[in-house]
């Protein structure tokens, strides 16, 4: 069946969730991700070919962060590590107290990586809350460089589980490329101790199951 941009966006629906069903160690999570994805499933006629299709268009995504104050250099960090396990590439734009994240990649990709950030989220906010860190940004980025790691080592566990790679996308390395004049961020001296308390803090964030796709 030949695919429409409104089709197209159902069919990535459809795989997402299935990705998300296949992510998780929650039965009722599991079946509630598989039951939306049944019921677009038959609701647009999708076969097996449509989901089985290989989408390699690299799209791209616009995020705008407010409302982080100081922690927003923390945020921006958490995006572009999540993004990268993602096979997603991230430029960004930093202004006073607010930032915009570019995302390049596939729509796939893109949701797994804006679902995964959204889950992380709400607990670094709720560390911040708890611990009063002196800086906020220096705490942020502590807590991040500790999840992603956490993140990136479950990934290498699961992708030596099935004897596969870790995957990139240079697609979307290029796209990002072509779009902006792409420099390397600037050093940010941080706070040793607000920094120790953020990756002690990370230690104990839920980063939930990852699994690679298949």
């Amino acid at each position: 069946m030949a695919g429409t941009p409104s089709r197209d966006r159902i069919v990535d629906r459809v795989r997402a969730l299935l990705a998300k069903a296949d992510s998780t160690e929650h039965q009722a999570e599991r079946d509630a991700f598989f039951a939306k994805a049944q019921a677009l499933i038959t609701r647009h006629h999708i076969d097996e070919a449509e989901l089985e299709a290989a989408d390699s268009e690299v799209v791209r995504e616009t995020v705008l962060i407010v409302d982080w104050g100081h922690a927003t250099r923390g945020v921006v960090y958490l995006y572009g590590e999540v993004a990268e396990l993602n096979r997603c590439s991230l430029g960004h734009q930093l202004t006073r107290g607010a930032a915009r994240i570019e995302l390049f990649g596939t729509s796939l990709d893109i949701e797994l990586t804006l679902t995964l950030v959204d889950y992380l989220l709400p607990q670094l906010r709720a560390a911040l809350l708890r611990d009063r860190p002196r800086s906020r940004m220096s705490y942020s980025m502590g807590w991040v460089r500790e999840v992603a790691a956490r993140l990136a080592e479950a990934q290498k566990a699961e992708a030596a589980i099935s004897n596969a790679l870790v995957p990139t996308n240079v697609t979307a390395d290029e796209a990002l490329h072509a779009a902006f004049q792409v420099r390397s961020a600037r050093s940010t001296e941080v706070d040793t101790r607000a920094y120790g308390s953020g990756m002690a803090a990370g230690e104990n964030a839920d980063i939930g199951h990852v699994k690679l796709d298949s």
